[in-house]
């Protein structure tokens, strides 16, 4: 059923005309995903996994999902790094860097609270320039990522642009 809806979204995406619509190929083997980790020690969503089998990262209009690509600057694997041991706010490990927003802000999975049975993590937003306090909760901003892409990268741009990136 989960796969099913993930599919639903992709066929969605998929109308976005091309000059607005980046996927990134080819997709992310599952040796490069179990590389990242088994090398920051986490598990990724399995629905982040599932998307990862069908486009390496997506991006419509500047939103987007990061894929797995060590020879890309934009994506999971050196966000990762980068946000955990190169930054004076660090993020903590059990959060996973996934989307930003242009700002140095990012949306995270959080893989302390599983849903969908699972299949996801719930998403949190971190504010890069923020101090948290320990154990202060972060904004939820969506039960899984599904949730993420039918709101962020779907409903929020067709409120203001067509499928082809003209403004209404």
């Amino acid at each position: 059923m989960n796969t099913q809806k993930l599919n639903n979204l992709m066929s969605e995406l998929y109308k976005f005309d091309s000059s607005v619509l980046e996927l990134n190929n080819p997709i992310a083997s599952s040796q490069l995903i179990k590389e990242f980790e088994n090398k920051f020690d986490v598990i990724l969503p399995q629905e982040y996994k599932d998307l990862l089998s069908i486009h390496n990262g997506i991006f419509v209009m500047g939103d987007g999902i990061l894929g797995i690509d060590l020879d890309n600057r934009r994506d999971l694997y050196n966000t990762y790094y980068f946000e955990h041991f190169k930054v004076e706010n660090s993020m903590p490990r059990y959060l996973i860097p996934f989307s930003p927003d242009g700002f140095g802000n990012h949306y995270c999975f959080d893989t302390r609270v599983q849903t969908n049975d699972g299949y996801s993590y719930q998403i949190v937003f971190w504010q890069h320039d923020y101090l948290y306090n320990k154990g202060e909760d972060l904004e939820v901003t969506h039960e899984s990522l599904t949730d993420f892409i039918r709101e962020v990268m779907i409903d929020w741009i067709l409120e203001d642009y067509d499928y082809n990136g003209n403004e209404k």
